[in-house]
């Protein structure tokens, strides 16, 4: 248990860092905190203003939660910002994934993204994994992801989604629709 949240937290220091801008970052402030139940709470916040004038900021936060059967349920939630000097150009990233595991070995992972881009189209991602595995080991997995683009103005909206089944690693199922 320790070697695992020992790699746990290093992994954590090493993807929320990567959120820190490496090359240009002029502000990094990172924390871990332990948690009683053996998990911990890791933030990550950078900032900077590059030579042109751009300001960037990210924010990264994993919560890392263990119950006493040793599952463990994390979530990563995310914030990048960019601002070039001038008005109405400001991009934002958010996401935000959760996994659960399960005891029968399996997990739910659950990712939710959104961007804004410099036009104020807002775009949002939905994946949704859920993987089981039956008492004959037989491992079923059901993907499902949704795409919904929202540019600025009315009645424009326009939705994408699909499902994969798997079982054992041979697709069985596998639909899309478009809206």
């Amino acid at each position: 248990m320790r070697n695992t949240l020992g790699a746990l937290v290093a992994t954590t220091a090493i993807g929320i860092a990567s959120l820190a801008y490496a090359d240009d970052a002029t502000a990094t402030n990172t924390t871990i905190e332990n948690k009683a139940n053996g998990g911990y709470e890791a933030t990550t916040k950078s900032s900077e203003t590059t030579p042109n004038g751009t300001d960037k900021s990210s924010t990264g936060t994993e919560s890392v939660d263990v119950d006493s059967k040793g599952n463990i349920d994390k979530t990563i939630k995310t914030e990048s910002v960019t601002d070039p000097k001038g008005m109405w150009n400001k991009k934002t990233d958010n996401s935000e994934s959760s996994i659960q595991e399960k005891s029968n070995g399996g997990y739910t992972q659950t990712t939710i993204r959104k961007h804004t881009d410099r036009s104020g189209t807002d775009t949002y991602y939905k994946t949704v994994t859920d993987v089981s595995v039956d008492s004959d080991g037989n491992v079923t997995s059901v993907a499902t992801s949704e795409k919904t683009t929202k540019p600025k103005g009315w009645f424009n909206k326009t939705e994408a989604s699909s499902k994969t089944k798997t079982v054992n690693g041979t697709v069985t199922e596998h639909s899309e629709e478009s809206k």
